[in-house]
């Protein structure tokens, strides 16, 4: 099975260096950079670890200059991080993403709000034209542009734009459930960091742990997470059995510093 990965792609970029004395224009320190490494990050970053993970990938990203997060380190310490936000072009349901989908039996859609995924209602039901699976890692207010999508992967903020707030799980479980009935959409993986996550189906609710590893950066584990959840219904386990792999994938990915890549070996033996 090949996965499509479309979305918002970016560069993560580490300068890493030593701080020797204080600015004499400003009371700031001086960092000295002495290393810069650039990783791949957001769709980028989904797509490699899916490819990580087993499984082939075909990618189409939103074109634009490069969206790069520069974090700026020392002793290890994250002194701070400098944003270069550009509008991407929106990817178009047009002849080229319908030749991809005819490749690929899974559509994974990265969005982080920078514009590549402006027209997603049309990618989605294009890919649903195709009986294409459709994950989402969804972005912003309006949650209604998702219509038709197969999962979304929200986090716990983003959960409470898609259904309000709650006061107890029973309650959380319930909006839950109420929403995949009137959305359209079929599941939901909530991430919850240190709480784990959890699958919403229209027929189950399973929550799994997570997995106490050393909490190290927790920036990309939202992105492990997906990919783990993806490649695993690609090798053909089903959605309850997927969760513990994404599960796995996430806890890998925060005991590692940045946006971090997990092999197909760490998170499913062999």
């Amino acid at each position: 099975m090949k996965i499509l990965v479309c979305g918002d792609a970016m560069a993560d970029i580490y300068w890493r260096g030593n701080v020797t004395r204080v600015s004499p224009e400003a009371p700031v320190p001086i960092v000295a950079v002495a290393e810069e490494e650039k990783r791949d990050g957001a769709a980028a970053n989904v797509a490699n670890n899916v490819e990580a993970l087993g499984v082939p990938v075909e990618r189409i990203f939103g074109s634009g200059q490069r969206i790069r997060k520069i974090r700026l380190l020392a002793k290890n310490q994250h002194h701070c991080r400098i944003d270069f936000d550009y509008p991407q072009t929106p990817i178009e349901a047009d002849a080229s993403y319908e030749d991809a989908l005819s490749r690929c039996e899974i559509v994974v859609l990265v969005d982080y709000a920078k514009g590549s995924l402006s027209k997603v209602q049309a990618l989605i039901a294009k890919a649903k034209e195709m009986k294409r699976l459709v994950f989402v890692d969804p972005r912003g207010h309006d949650f209604d542009r998702y219509r038709g999508a197969t999962m979304l992967k929200p986090n716990r903020e983003e959960m409470k734009e898609l259904i309000g707030g709650w006061a107890t799980q029973d309650e959380l479980d319930f909006k839950s459930r109420q929403f995949l009935l009137a959305s359209g959409i079929e599941s939901i993986l909530l991430t919850q960091a240190a709480e784990g996550m959890t699958l919403y189906t229209r027929q189950d609710t399973v929550h799994v742990k997570a997995e106490h590893l050393e909490v190290v950066d927790v920036s990309g584990a939202g992105e492990a997470a997906l990919a783990g959840y993806t490649a695993a219904i690609a090798k053909g386990y089903k959605p309850l059995e997927a969760v513990t792999y994404a599960n796995r994938a996430a806890g890998i990915a925060v005991s590692r510093f940045g946006t971090a890549i997990v092999t197909e070996a760490e998170v499913f033996g062999g």
